[in-house]
């Protein structure tokens, strides 16, 4: 009998700490319920947003759905996110990007420190980053995108400077841009050189400087000064809206994000 009590408890135990979350190697955030991706791809996003969370303490997750089972997209990304205990230290940081097959729904939901790392213009800006992917099916590079954004957002955003409506990130110049630009320039400067030779056929050198003026005639010659009319008005300071807008999810926590379909 006591056995059988010592097999049932070990059994219990068991099965309650395979039950509960562990943050480590094992850990799953990347939750592909749509099954768009490989197994090896999975495996391969699991273990960057894994590696990513523990270097910046915020938790980054994907998941993927067939159905928000009647949910709008923003409540179901609140939901799993708080559902599943989602969010690092006591202030719970973390971000989720959802995306449903459904009706082609996207949604990024944000807790703690996200909600300040990932504003609305910031949000905006990564959307148009990483929504042409998805809506080329191409959900492996929409993920990498996402999660490559993640990474520098959250460094900026430690630095006390969050990526908003007036300091977006700015993409780098491509270098055969600046192999084209050149080129262009060098062809344009060229005509316009050509067209001004064509025009100076008629022109033959004179050995005197007299020749140049034998025909010039100035019969008058007067500069008047009348007036300056000067209106000076203030430039207008530019206003713009900035920050992170906020709701509360279903079970009262506050949460950021957006939403849309692709």
């Amino acid at each position: 009998m006591k056995k059988i009590i010592l097999s049932l408890l070990t059994f219990i135990t068991a099965f309650l700490i395979w039950m509960t979350p562990v943050y480590g190697e094992g850990e799953i955030r990347c939750y592909d319920g749509a099954n768009l991706l490989t197994s090896s791809k999975q495996q391969e996003l699991n273990d960057r947003l894994n590696s990513l969370s523990h270097k910046h303490d915020f938790d980054i997750f994907v998941v993927t759905t067939q159905s928000l089972e009647g949910k709008t997209s923003t409540a179901y990304a609140d939901d799993f996110f708080d559902e599943h205990m989602y969010g690092m230290g006591s202030g719970e940081d973390g971000i989720l990007l959802l995306i449903s097959m459904e009706n082609r729904d996207w949604a990024i939901s944000t807790c703690g420190f996200g909600i300040q790392a990932f504003t609305d213009a910031g949000q905006e800006y990564m959307v148009s980053q990483f929504k042409p992917y998805l809506s080329d099916g191409d959900f492996d590079e929409a993920f990498d995108c996402f999660v490559d954004l993640c990474d520098d957002y959250i460094v900026q955003a430690k630095k006390g400077k969050p990526y908003d409506s007036s300091s977006l990130p700015k993409k780098p110049i491509q270098l055969y841009w600046i192999v084209i630009a050149i080129i262009g320039g060098c062809l344009v400067s060229f005509i316009i050189m050509m067209c001004f030779k064509a025009q100076l056929k008629t022109v033959r050198y004179q050995p005197y400087a007299g020749d140049y003026v034998s025909n010039l005639k100035i019969n008058r010659q007067q500069d008047l000064y009348l007036y300056r009319n000067v209106t000076r008005r203030r430039k207008p300071e530019k206003t713009s809206s900035s920050g992170s807008s906020t709701h509360r999810s279903s079970s009262g926590r506050t949460h950021g994000g957006s939403s849309g379909h692709f």
